[in-house]
């Protein structure tokens, strides 16, 4: 692992940052924005999935299921 250990803001100032086009932004965005959504809808499922989980477990321990 290394690290520049001598950066002024000299060489900050001058440095080129590369901007990407409005309209790729924006795509870009989106595209984080739905994945965002899935990842809420995965939790949602998870937390779903253990309520359903936990609710068997309780039955299976009371005797209630049946093979």
């Amino acid at each position: 692992e290394s690290a520049q250990k001598n950066i002024n803001l000299g060489i900050l100032r001058n440095l080129n940052v590369p901007l990407p086009p409005l309209s790729l932004q924006k795509k870009f965005a989106s595209l984080v924005e739905r994945v965002e959504k899935l990842r809420e809808k995965q939790r949602e499922s998870e937390k779903e999935l253990e309520n359903l989980f936990q609710s068997l477990m309780q039955r299976a321990f009371r005797g209630e299921l049946v093979a």
